[in-house]
């Protein structure tokens, strides 16, 4: 790690440390009272996003840079007299450029080694607070590692970085009554602050911040500075809930602008500071995890805007599929997990047994227990990164990531099982409403969700908020009057993105989001849909096994569900050989193509003069089947006919001149396809038995893809599964089927009780039969000679 980003990711943190403590009121005896008990502790997840640009260049300028830093801090009261002193503890870090290119994060220690940060951060800070002056100092336990760490710096970046580290406590006296307001005087440079009451309970006290006072305040120097850079703060929006028992704060968000001056440059940076109280960080829902600030950073400087398909007739609306909710998805899921070992990261995944038309609801984290090989529950502190819906290989799962807190080896190789506790809430059919375009602004409510139209000179600015229980969208569905158009927008409105806006508003609904709609010509109404009345959640208990188990251990389930992309299926009346017959004899060559599944039964040779001394004959044209080169399939070739070549025996002539070549088909019968229902009872659904469900012998040395075009293996809804070679690891690379089944035998599937493992559960057998007489066809073709 390069030594400026060491510092800027350690100058971010302490300002979290500072900018926190600065807001641990020491309120009087009428409001809040920040007066914590010895040996309390509090965990936090706190977000910082910088996203900064030079002069007076648009949010999504080229040259604009962005920083996210998120982390998970612990305060521990060591002593509560008079002066207050607390352990503060970085217990996770991470760090993204705009681009979502990781600076670094501590659940990977190999990008920090070499550098003192592991060891200033396990040992933490003291920080020492005067209660009657609110006079703040930040010590680090390990001064070894600040002294190598400021030796590093220079004098002239140590400067600045301790200007981080120390803020004053806000002693003033807040009134716990709804309206009340005071000023406080600057902390970190900004100018006065006007704290207002907004909301008073017996439990919390919710606190407005924003300018005292509306003129630009003076540009100030910022310390430790070689090139005169100056700062000014142009506007301020917070929020923040503190809870009254303690004084501790619940949940804020600090939102600043600064216009900025160096030698002959001129800049300007937007700040967000998120900071969240929370009992357990590996727990939540999609609102919990990183990734959604790192989603909400990496779009809120951008002020493209996205356009929206407006129906503007009913042939053009889009009616989609119909609402499909999944009624079980945790009934036959399939659980495992992995690390992955490029984040140092553990992975739930969640295979769900439902179809690909099925709409998947919304599941939380409850609980999690790691355990070793011998039972024993595993103390690694985990940090939720996401958790969600994944569509990826056509497969239907949730996926939880998961990165280990801590400036030690996490040793996540040690897992052998994870048990956790999954609520899943399902979704609810949308209803289709509309809201009024009008000359004033005009409003829908509906619990949490809010849609507000107010009108603009072009049209109108459109206002979505709600929960992820609650919520409008733009109705696709929906037909719109001819004139009018819209498109999602990331501008700001009154200083504020929407994604401010969402972030603002998760001070007090942690899963609230807010989206910008601008809507542009003549209309009386815009379409929504409002999702509502999800049902109450239902709680699953379930164990995740280790995926590369599930590779080494046939017995077990395989890793994920795989399915087999070829042609679709043909029905009998495609196996007809009615109309098979070479061609191409015009262009000096002789080609064939047979129903799929036909040839690995049938025969097919040639009588021929043999060429340099090579014969000539038959064979499948694989790479015209794989789509790959030149030789692929020809416009008007049925999609259920495979390739056949005649080729000299080496395969190296495919072209011929003045011969006569005679060509026989010989098959046992006429072909049509038999299903056979596999054993549903069985509780390896994934392991075949190929002599129990295949009649008459198999040709263990034949090439793969010919086998599985004749033998199709399918799950429950139809689908065909792959095959999965009998020593298949992690590691390996998984190739495209068509090389893959033309490169192996039926051998390299088969373990030695002549069973083959599928990437999913096999319900019925499709193969190709063949009854009646045999059946001979024979053709005579001559090939002119060369002219």
């Amino acid at each position: 790690m390069s030594t400026k980003k060491l510092v800027l990711a350690l100058v971010a943190l302490l300002a979290l440390i500072a900018a926190g403590m600065a807001t641990m009121l020491f309120w009087g005896s009428s409001g809040v009272a920040f007066d914590p008990a010895k040996g309390e502790t509090r965990d936090y997840r706190v977000g910082v996003v910088a996203h900064v640009r030079e002069g007076d260049d648009p949010p999504n300028a080229y040259n604009s840079q962005s920083l996210v830093m998120q982390s998970v801090m612990r305060y521990r009261v060591d002593a509560d007299g008079p002066t207050l002193k607390m352990h503060v503890q970085p217990r996770f870090i991470d760090v993204e450029d705009g681009d979502g290119a990781q600076m670094f994060s501590s659940a990977n220690r190999d990008k920090l080694r070499g550098t003192p940060v592991i060891d200033l951060m396990s040992d933490g800070f003291d920080l020492i607070m005067d209660r009657k002056s609110g006079d703040t100092r930040l010590n680090a336990v390990n001064q070894n590692a600040w002294n190598e760490f400021t030796e590093r710096l220079g004098s002239t970046q140590t400067d600045q970085f301790k200007q981080q580290m120390a803020a004053p406590s806000l002693t003033r006296e807040l009134p716990a009554r709804e309206g009340a307001q005071i000023t406080v005087d600057a902390f970190q440079g900004m100018p006065a602050l006007t704290l207002t009451v907004d909301t008073v309970t017996d439990d919390i006290v919710t606190v407005t911040l924003e300018r005292a006072d509306d003129a630009d305040s003076a540009y100030t120097p910022v310390g430790g500075s070689d090139n005169n850079a100056r700062m000014r703060v142009t506007a301020v929006h917070g929020r923040m809930r503190v809870d009254r028992d303690g004084g501790w704060i619940d949940a804020m968000t600090l939102i600043s602008d600064q216009d900025v001056q160096t030698d002959g440059q001129k800049g300007h940076m937007h700040t967000i500071m998120t900071m969240h109280a929370v009992d357990d960080p590996a727990l939540g829902s999609l609102a919990n995890g990183l990734d959604q600030l790192r989603a909400t950073a990496h779009i809120s400087p951008q002020s493209d805007e996205v356009e929206l398909p407006l129906a503007h007739r009913p042939s053009e609306a889009d009616r989609g599929r119909g609402f499909n909710p999944a009624k079980t998805p945790y009934a036959d899921a399939d659980p495992s997990f992995s690390i992955d070992e490029a984040d140092n990261a553990l992975v739930l995944t969640l295979a769900h047994d439902i179809g690909i038309d099925e709409n998947l609801g919304m599941s939380t984290l409850k609980s999690l227990t790691l355990r070793d090989a011998d039972g024993q529950t595993l103390d690694i502190p985990m940090v939720l990164e996401s958790i969600g819906p994944d569509y990826a290989k056509g497969s239907m799962n949730t996926i939880v990531r998961l990165l280990p807190m801590g400036w030690q080896d996490a040793g996540l190789d040690r897992i052998t099982e994870v048990e956790a506790q999954l609520d899943y809430a399902a979704p609810a059919e949308p209803e289709h409403v509309e809201i009024p375009l009008a000359d004033t602004p005009t409003e829908l409510h509906d619990g949490a969700a809010q849609a507000r139209a107010v009108p603009t000179d072009d049209g109108w600015r459109l206002f979505l908020s709600g929960t992820e229980q609650t919520f409008y969208i733009f109705d696709s569905s929906a037909v719109f009057a001819r004139d009018l158009s819209a498109r999602i927008s990331q501008t700001a409105h009154d200083g504020l993105t929407p994604s401010d806006r969402t972030l603002l508003a998760r001070v007090d609904v942690p899963d609230a989001w807010v989206q910008q709609i601008l809507v542009e010509g003549r209309g009386d109404a815009f379409g929504l849909k409002l999702y509502k009345n999800m049902p109450g959640p239902s709680t699953h208990d379930v164990t995740f096994t280790s995926r590369q188990q599930r590779y080494s251990n046939r017995e077990l389930p395989p890793p994920e569900t795989r399915e087999l992309y070829i042609d679709e299926i043909p029905d009998d009346a495609s196996l007809s050989l009615d109309d098979v017959a070479p061609e191409g004899a015009d262009e000096n060559q002789l080609n064939m193509r047979l129903p799929i599944g036909v040839g690995s039964a049938c025969e097919l040779s040639a009588d021929a003069p043999a060429e340099s001394g090579h014969a000539l004959v038959w064979r499948p044209d694989d790479e015209r089947a794989s789509g790959f080169g030149i030789g692929s399939r020809r416009a008007g070739e049925h999609p259920d006919t495979a390739p056949w070549q005649l080729m000299t025996d080496d395969g190296v002539r495919v072209y011929f001149y003045g011969i006569d070549v005679t060509t026989t088909l010989r098959c046992p019968g006429q072909p049509a396809w038999q299903t056979h229902e596999v054993n549903t009872d069985s509780d390896k659904p994934w392991l075949v038995d190929l002599d129990a469900v295949i009649d008459g012998p198999i040709d263990r040395g034949q090439q793969a893809k010919r086998f599985f075009d004749s033998h199709r293996f399918l799950d429950g809804s139809g689908e065909l599964v792959r095959p999965m070679l009998k020593d298949m690891t992690p590691d390996t690379q998984l190739d495209d089927w068509r090389v893959e089944g033309a490169n192996h035998t039926v051998a390299d599937y088969l373990d030695d009780a002549g069973r083959i493992r599928f990437w999913g559960r096999i319900a019925r057998v499709k193969s190709v039969t063949f009854s009646g007489e045999p059946i001979e066809k024979r053709w005579h073709t001559h090939l002119e000679g060369l002219q």
